[in-house]
């Protein structure tokens, strides 16, 4: 189920999409998004299974979730390709393999899910 939704267009970076996921303006005013507040909030009550501590404890990652066309299938952690830090420069488009499943979403990962050396979701160490 979506918690929220944004309009990204082909030119949009995910440095771009981060911006958007983070902020909205009103009136002029520049505020977080009520889905980013919350989110926060749930970052900080995930589980932490490697220890973070300090700043990790409220950043994220981006990730990929494909969903595959297979009956009864239900996508899950492994489903999830997390988009390399130096990737965020790139187009959104130029990130995406177009042969992927059917329908991809845009997630995100909190910090404490990651494996800081190996990079992966914590339940592939």
């Amino acid at each position: 189920e979506s918690l929220d939704t944004l309009a990204v267009n082909f030119s949009s970076t995910f440095s771009h999409l981060r911006q958007q996921i983070e902020e909205q303006t009103d009136e002029n005013i520049m505020r977080r998004r009520p889905f980013y507040t919350e989110f926060l909030q749930f970052m900080q009550r995930c589980p932490n299974p490697l220890g973070y501590e300090g700043e990790p404890l409220r950043t994220y990652r981006i990730g990929i979730l494909t969903m595959r066309n297979d009956k009864g299938y239900v996508p899950g952690v492994k489903d999830i390709n997390l988009v390399r830090k130096d990737a965020e420069v790139k187009q959104i488009c130029d990130v995406f393999d177009e042969s992927v499943g059917l329908r991809t979403d845009i997630v995100l990962v909190p910090t404490t899910q990651i494996h800081p050396t190996t990079d992966r979701l914590a339940d592939r160490l």
